[in-house]
């Protein structure tokens, strides 16, 4: 057990909880983002950078030493986890005409041996992710080489030779993790918007049927499912980006729904930085989380119209009931990256709880029906805050603006992007008494009925 690194307070939760159930631990670690090219022509940065830091630069993806340290630091904080789950993500943000397959795969491998070597008994269950696959983001829908060769890599983790065959078919397999809960780690990269490979394709590697058939499968045996992947369905906030072809979207969406009575929860990167959110229909009555964990990367998004905030890199402690497959909470753990580099040396140190910094029991639907009510209500200001601050990996305070706020809610509650969209401009509108609908009662248009707000809050 981790108590030896942990607060008193957060131990004694955790002891508390091994009296109601079985419970284990597992890392999540997503978007390394190595780049090859750091300490030489630096093909990541988005801005020159004369003098790159040990560790890395708010402007560029991963040099080795943070890869290797972020992987040895899991390792040093606790060994003792179930498994880790690695979502993808290894190649830097370089163009296609600085890289290969070969390359790529390199990396892939790379990584791979570095977790085998700071974890040697315990397995990892990992997804591709758009940057792994060459060229970047066009993830194959049949049998191809980087599924071959992968799926070697990864053959002694995923152990099942028939699931090692899935792998191979379309980036895609199960895994068994307790006697009752199975893990579906997916290759969501397949409905990204960026991928010309499958804009067409209503099923593509007939991954939608074999998740169907997954989750119905599980419901008929008592079995709990963590689903697993890169890129998440849901909208990024604050920004309210899309990721997913939107038939895709539809497609996918309407499966988790349909059996969201066996998913204990979602877990995906992609975002870069610290989220969560409810999938849910328009009645609220079927829901799933996701969570989405910080990268490793400190890389700062940029588009021609907008800079996002730097971020510090990040990894992630969850804590989980064995026998019901409920995530019970996790410690964030994270460097600052200035720090770091000044020293010349990490200290990755808790970022904060999820129970504790939101004031929850656990990480089920209930629990972040509870926050997103809170930040509907006068009280909103604090929880949303707490998120804007969290999500680039930061013990700085965050003010978040109004736009940022009705991002997070609204893109909380709703997948959809053109209901999420609706839902903000309804949201700036009560913040401002344009509408003459309270904030409390704007509760109600995100899906969660005021008979049920009032309890959870009680």
């Amino acid at each position: 057990m981790c108590c030896n690194i942990l607060p008193r307070v957060s131990c004694l939760l955790l002891w508390i909880s091994f009296a109601a159930g079985d419970v284990g631990y597992f890392w999540h670690v997503t978007d390394l983002h190595y780049d090859h090219t750091y300490w030489t022509s630096r093909l990541s940065c988005l801005e020159p950078v004369p003098k790159p830091g040990k560790y890395g630069d708010y402007w560029c993806d991963s040099p080795w030493a943070l890869v290797q340290d972020s992987i040895a630091s899991m390792a040093n904080i606790t060994a003792d986890v179930d498994f880790i789950l690695w979502t993808g993500d290894s190649v830097a943000h370089i163009a296609d005409a600085n890289l290969t397959l070969n390359l790529n795969l390199e990396i892939v491998a790379n990584i791979t041996e570095t977790l085998n070597t700071s974890f040697p008994q315990v397995p990892v269950y990992a997804s591709l992710g758009n940057h792994d696959f060459y060229p970047s983001n066009q993830a194959d829908y049949n049998q191809s080489e980087i599924y071959d060769q992968v799926s070697e890599m990864w053959e002694n983790w995923i152990s099942n030779q028939t699931q090692v065959e899935q792998f191979r078919q379309g980036g895609y397999y199960v895994a068994r993790i307790a006697p009752k809960l199975r893990l579906l780690a997916l290759n969501t990269n397949l409905y990204y918007t960026n991928n010309k490979l499958t804009a067409n394709v209503s099923d593509p590697a007939g991954q939608m049927a074999w998740l169907d058939d997954q989750l119905k499968d599980a419901r008929s045996k008592g079995d709990k499912v963590i689903v697993t992947g890169h890129i998440p369905p849901s909208v990024l906030t604050p920004g309210l980006a899309d990721w997913f072809y939107p038939k895709h979207k539809t497609q996918f969406v309407d499966i988790l729904l349909q059996n969201s009575d066996v998913i204990v929860a979602s877990l995906f990167g992609h975002d870069h930085s610290d989220g969560f959110k409810i999938i849910q229909d328009e009645t609220g009555s079927r829901a799933v989380t996701q969570f989405t964990a910080p990268s490793v990367t400190p890389w700062t998004f940029r588009t021609a119209s907008k800079t996002a905030d730097p971020h510090n890199p990040g990894i992630r402690l969850v804590t989980y009931d064995r026998n019901t497959g409920l995530h019970l909470g996790y410690e964030q753990y994270y460097i600052n990256l200035t720090d770091s580099n000044r020293n010349g040396r990490t200290a990755w140190t808790r970022l904060y709880s999820f129970t504790e910094a939101y004031n929850v029991s656990d990480m089920s639907v209930a629990s972040l029906r509870k926050i997103f009510s809170l930040m509907a209500s006068d009280k909103g200001t604090v929880y949303s805050n707490k998120y804007c601050t969290y999500s680039v990996v930061s013990n700085y305070p965050i003010n978040c603006t109004e736009a940022a706020r009705a991002d997070i809610y609204c893109g909380g509650l709703h997948y959809d992007l053109q209901e999420a969209q609706d839902c903000k401009h309804k949201y700036l509108a009560s913040l401002n008494g344009a509408s003459g609908l309270s904030l409390n009662v704007f509760v109600v248009t995100g899906v969660i009925l005021v008979k049920i707000s009032a309890f959870i809050l009680q």
